[in-house]
């Protein structure tokens, strides 16, 4: 974070946190799922049918709030979307109880019970409140933070979501020795409606930018003008933001068959367990471990090339990140690998596949008009993640036909094919760079407030 003034440390931080909260949410379902199929005695496939749930609120509602964003004062968004989703996960808690009065429905012939009901529901919304972070966020970070330093800030954003992914299933490890899964939800819900509440008293202060840029002046004609120059060049906005998405989509093969599958791919392939301390550390633990070392090299792969995404093309870094992360599945699927090369080839393909973030969103942000770039996001992270929801289930088949080396060898092929799309936007015929925008002189931050 060096070269950031004290007054963009202070909002990287701010805005940071609020991605970390975002994706602890996210994994605070499936840490429990062993715990509430035992308790509450429902089939697997209907626990995960409640994670689904959620990334379908989330997925549908971020185009739409991503309108929103572009005209509301983001104070009322964010603050508010992360309240909803801790006021969700506080209903989810008392699920059982309130479903109690209400009648089971059957659905082509499975019988959904009360309780069941009530933790959909609940679930919708956490998935609805917390897609306002991308949305707002994003927009926010143009808006608080100078050209030259906001790939240094999108780096810390991103690397927060990482490190929120890695910290909630730890937390909930240790929590289930001392509390009841009911009382673990609970504590997450009133943590999250706390911090809310919080974040809206932190962004009260004026020295953060939350209101929309085209709602700070009188001129209407913001959007307008996006969409005449999308109509009338393509090349500075529309194919190069086509070619991001196929971006998102391939890229997202391999990601997804890391986040689902490489826990049971290490599990299947590998099987390293150890004793220690006379405690025997099985197969599953230790892939778990694993795991958690893919996120925490993304996350300190994005701080690293948040700096370097100030300084050269983002481009580079996409291609270069996917580069790294085919070294590392093509390393995973073909060699028989030491405990410790496993580890230097897990960082290498951690690093790459998860440490794209800064530069695919400070490419992002640089295509799009300021008060329009709220609705971008959201219709980008909309089109990748309904694109993407079925990702899971394919290779879930695939790995189950062709094995798990050969399928993950297939799946390599994801960043492979990501990398060519980056490669597109150095053709003239895909991308023609906008002319360079004068410096906003209301931007409150320089090199004379530098630490």
């Amino acid at each position: 974070m060096y070269g950031l003034s004290r007054r963009e440390l202070e909002f990287a931080v701010l805005i940071s946190s609020s991605h970390f909260v975002q994706h602890v949410f996210y994994r605070v379902l499936p840490p429990l799922v062993p715990v509430l199929a035992v308790a509450l005695e429902y089939p697997l496939w209907q626990l995960g049918l409640l994670i689904t749930l959620y990334s379908i609120g989330m997925g549908i509602v971020q185009a739409p709030l991503g309108v929103l964003a572009d005209r509301v004062d983001r104070r009322y968004l964010l603050p508010v979307g992360l309240a909803v989703a801790g006021g969700a996960y506080v209903l989810f808690a008392f699920a059982p109880t309130l479903g109690g009065p209400l009648p089971a429905v059957t659905v082509f012939g499975p019988t959904f019970e009360g309780g069941f009901l009530v933790m959909a529901v609940a679930m919708v919304i956490v998935g609805v409140g917390l897609a306002v972070v991308h949305p707002a966020g994003y927009p926010m970070i143009t808006d608080n933070v100078d050209d030259r330093n906001k790939g240094k800030v999108l780096g810390f954003f991103g690397a927060s979501s990482k490190l929120g992914d890695a910290a909630t299933p730890a937390t909930i490890a240790a929590l289930i020795l001392l509390l009841s899964w009911e009382q673990i939800i609970l504590v997450f819900g009133v943590v999250g409606i706390l911090y809310g509440i919080a974040l809206f008293l932190a962004l009260r202060s004026d020295e953060f930018e939350t209101v929309p840029s085209g709602q700070r002046t009188d001129d209407d004609t913001g959007a307008e003008t996006t969409a005449e120059l999308a109509r009338t060049e393509p090349r500075t906005f529309f194919y190069p933001m086509a070619v991001i998405y196929f971006f998102f989509v391939s890229s997202s093969v391999t990601s997804h068959a890391i986040t689902a599958f490489l826990p049971a791919f290490l599990v299947a392939v590998y099987a390293h367990s150890f004793e220690a301390v006379g405690v025997h550390v099985g197969a599953e633990s230790v892939a778990s471990v694993y795991f958690a070392l893919v996120l925490l090299a993304g996350a300190a792969m994005q701080l690293y090339l948040g700096g370097v995404t100030d300084e050269y093309d983002s481009r580079l870094v996409l291609i270069g990140c996917m580069l790294l992360a085919t070294v590392g599945m093509v390393a995973l699927a073909v060699f028989d690998l030491h405990p410790a090369a496993l580890v230097a080839v897990l960082f290498v393909l951690g690093g790459g596949l998860y440490g794209v973030n800064p530069a695919r969103d400070a490419l992002i942000s640089d295509l799009t008009p300021p008060e329009f770039e709220g609705r971008v996001f959201g219709y980008i992270f909309t089109a990748g993640t309904l694109t993407g929801a079925a990702f899971p289930t394919l290779i879930g088949y695939l790995l189950e036909h062709l094995g798990m080396r050969s399928g993950y060898l297939v799946v390599s092929f994801g960043t492979v094919l990501a990398a060519v799309f980056v490669a597109l936007l150095y053709s003239d015929r895909v991308f023609a760079p906008a002319s360079e925008p004068e410096p906003d002189p209301d931007l409150r931050s320089g090199p004379e407030g530098s630490d």
